[in-house]
């Protein structure tokens, strides 16, 4: 700015603003040159209110408060009716950072409308007020600068803000499309356009406006990472691997966002590049804590691994920051406890009890009984579907497996019952519970056939045979249920 100042003094030693603009400058280091500078702009026009409003805000940028007020006051004097002096008191005040007295600061730029209709600046600073707060009363100005200059370009760029802040966004976009159109628009504002198409999910246009930027400005890190974006959701994997490599080797550790991690997770995930995609989450959560996906992508990543010792934990995280989950994840979360419990191997038949084969039998213990328990509170909490129950029922099947102890049975009960109630023909699931029940009565069959309990044997043999024909309905080849039934019947 400095050197684009002193050129102008060079070129217009007449020109009264550049001296200001040096003045600005100046008052960083040096507040008597600044004022010398200042004074010399206006001895070249003594008669200009304008003068003193720039000088005014030259102190203002440099928080100089006392000092632009006195120059705003002499600004007064030569002409208050000056529709920049109220603006510049309202820019003064917006500039303090205060709240509470953003409704003085409208009044200013009202009073600015009110000696001036035509001074758009005044419209545009007043509707930038009302952007969240009033929406309908910003556009009503923006529309009211738009009137007298329907191509005033900061009007569309505070259209643009103004339908993005109220989540407007195709509003938003063909507005930021106005302003980017007109000439002279910085790299800044083509960002600021292209994220905006994000948000409003037009990836082509994305890609477009990326390529094109890029096509000046190869390492313009936030295009990189737009484009990225729009090709993974474009669903151009292999593409998006490249630039994402193209991204990170581009922008600065600073500039990285947490979902840039997690999208270059996705990616990695569709290119088949898992524990790569593993390393790229930690690296989000590293950024950030707070954002359930970031958990739930581990999750998939470490399940698309058969890892639910570590699909455990980040499920514990997970549910820690998402009050709002759903039965589904409640019912995952149980199914992680239980697939991490089938994992642990059982001991051999006959095995000494070691300390690490007793801790095992415990760790595996322990993981069946939380896995029911998740799966207890989502039969209390949703008592008409079948899944909590069925879910049980395998819980219970891992503490009993020889099914001598019946220990799934009344879940197996009741994950058809449910089944029934609701009209569930999920096949897998009633074959398992028919199976399992048939078995059970099978197994009291033989036993009480070997101890020559005939009472005990025609009804187990009667519980039993139904709950097979069931089976055999549903799965005519099932070599378990054919076999049974030749024994049950002869």
């Amino acid at each position: 700015a400095a050197i684009c100042f002193d050129k102008g003094v060079e070129v217009a030693p007449e020109y009264p603003f550049a001296y200001i603009g040096q003045g600005l400058v100046a008052l960083k280091t040096d507040k008597k040159a600044a004022e010398n500078l200042f004074s010399k702009a206006t001895k070249l026009d003594k008669k200009s209110a304008r003068i003193q409003v720039d000088i005014a805000m030259a102190y203002a940028k440099n928080d100089l408060y006392d000092e632009a007020n006195t120059q705003i006051e002499k600004a007064r004097k030569i002409d208050k009716k000056n529709p920049y002096i109220y603006v510049a008191e309202g820019n003064i005040i917006m500039q303090k950072n205060d709240p509470s007295k953003a409704g003085e600061a409208a009044s200013k730029y009202d009073n600015a409308i009110y000696f001036d209709p035509n001074c758009k600046v005044a419209y545009i600073k007043g509707a930038k007020i009302y952007r969240v707060i009033n929406i309908g009363l910003s556009l009503e100005l923006l529309q009211k600068v738009l009137a007298l200059d329907s191509e005033y370009t900061p009007a569309y760029l505070e259209l643009g803000e103004t339908y993005y802040a109220n989540k407007l966004y195709s509003k938003s976009v063909e507005a930021y499309k106005h302003y980017v159109e007109a000439p002279g628009v910085t790299e800044e504002y083509f960002n600021k356009y292209a994220s905006v198409l994000v948000v409003a999910k037009d990836f082509p246009q994305v890609l477009i406006q990326a390529n094109q930027a890029l096509a000046k400005n190869p390492k313009n890190a936030h295009m990189l990472r737009l484009k990225m974006y729009s090709q993974y959701e474009l669903e151009d994997f292999s593409g998006a691997l490249e630039t994402a490599r193209q991204f990170f080797n581009t922008a600065k550790t600073e500039e990285l966002a947490w979902q840039d991690y997690r999208y270059y997770a996705l990616i990695l995930k569709e290119n088949k590049l898992t524990s790569e995609a593993i390393v790229a989450l930690n690296k989000a959560e590293e950024t950030v804590t707070d954002q359930p996906e970031i958990y739930k992508e581990l999750i998939a990543a470490y399940e698309a691994q058969n890892d639910f010792k570590n699909v455990i934990p980040n499920y514990r995280k997970y549910f820690a920051i998402a009050p709002e989950y759903s039965l589904s994840d409640l019912l995952s979360y149980g199914r992680a406890y239980y697939w991490y419990a089938v994992s642990i191997p059982e001991a051999e038949p006959n095995a000494p009890k070691t300390p690490e084969l007793l801790a095992a039998e415990k760790e595996k213990t322990d993981n069946i009984g939380k896995a029911d328990s998740l799966f207890t509170e989502v039969t209390n909490k949703a008592p008409q579907l079948f899944q909590g129950y069925w879910w049980r029922a395998r819980a219970n099947s891992l503490l009993d497996p020889t099914s001598q102890q019946g220990l799934a049975k009344p879940y197996y009960e009741q994950t058809l019952q449910k089944m029934e109630e609701a009209g569930s023909t999920a096949a897998s699931v009633l074959i398992e519970a028919n199976k399992y029940l048939a078995y059970y009565y099978y197994l009291k069959f033989v036993e009480a056939d070997a101890a020559k309990q005939k009472t005990d044997v025609a009804e187990n043999k009667a519980k039993s045979i139904p709950y097979w024909e069931k089976v055999l309905e549903l799965d005519p080849a099932d070599e378990g249920a054919i076999a049974a039934l030749k024994v049950l019947k002869k």
